[in-house]
């Protein structure tokens, strides 16, 4: 309890990782909310070609599309699928990458080094190279895209986890442990695990970030989500051959992917200051 309370007076205190926070609740609400938030929530799908390429006004906030559609609320909706895309893909990255960085790092001997060198098989192909690949072959859609990223962003956590492992094994309480008897998956689960939950956190968040700087990418390569979909690289796609006089069309789910991308680098970064005792008594003594 003590443990949480410090963190949470360190997050308040810093300003960098609040105005990430603040970001990413922007985007969570933007995405929960956006029926309600929406001032013409059909024209997701919908065409309108009396409408076709207005400006901002005040019957649409970020003028309209090549479809008259609503850009505004096609970009709530969008966030919808960004947030899907990115929170899926993670997560199958921590629970495909955890489990293995762990096993390899704890053990000894061949298995552990195939693990290893099966990961960096994959890191040593650029990561948006091979989601690209993994995408054109399977076709665009979000459970592709998914799939492309949760395969590219896996062994990073597999990598990191390894060298955690490994630096904590010889600690007296590891080996405490393994001499009382305690079976490894439960010194694993219940002794390392806990001491390395910060690095993940921190690697999860940044993680994030460049999920969906990937997934826009893919997206505007036409490798995301088909058409009507608003998925925010596909719109910036379709924006092009309007720009600069539909300057509004690119520059709305632009602004949106930079600020949310900002967001999580931001509060990754805070959250490494904060939960990382090496990094915050380098800045104490630096002062």
């Amino acid at each position: 309890m003590e443990t949480l309370r410090f963190v949470a007076g360190r997050f308040l205190q810093d300003r960098v990782a609040l105005i990430g926070a603040v970001l990413i609740l922007l985007l969570v609400l933007a995405a929960v909310f956006a029926p309600w938030l929406a001032t013409h929530p059909q024209d997701v799908s919908e065409f309108h070609p009396a409408d076709r390429l207005q400006g901002p006004s005040l019957a649409h906030f970020l003028g309209t599309d090549r479809m008259g559609s609503d850009v505004y609320s096609r970009l709530l909706y969008g966030a919808r699928i960004t947030i899907t895309i990115a929170v899926i893909a993670i997560s199958v990255s921590v629970l495909i990458g955890v489990p293995v960085g762990l096993v390899a790092g704890y053990y000894r001997g061949w298995f552990s080094e195939l693990l290893m060198r099966v990961s960096d098989i994959f890191l040593a192909v650029p990561q948006i190279v091979l989601a690209i690949a993994i995408a054109q072959t399977l076709g665009p859609s979000i459970e592709n895209v998914i799939l492309a990223l949760s395969a590219t962003y896996w062994p990073f956590w597999a990598r990191l986890v390894y060298a955690e492992t490994r630096s904590i094994q010889n600690e007296v309480f590891i080996e405490a442990s393994i001499a009382l008897g305690v079976s490894p998956l439960r010194v694993m689960i219940t002794h390392i695990l806990p001491n390395i939950m910060s690095s993940i956190i921190v690697r999860t968040t940044i993680g994030m970030g460049g999920t969906i700087l990937t997934a826009a990418a893919l997206g505007f390569l036409g490798l995301g989500p088909p058409a009507p979909s608003p998925e925010w690289g596909r719109t910036i796609a379709e924006s092009r051959e309007f720009l600069p006089d539909a300057w509004w069309y690119a520059t709305a789910p632009g602004l949106a992917i930079f600020l949310v991308v900002m967001g999580f680098n931001l509060l990754g970064d805070g959250l490494r200051d904060i939960l990382d005792p090496k990094i915050r008594r380098s800045r104490t003594h630096d002062r």
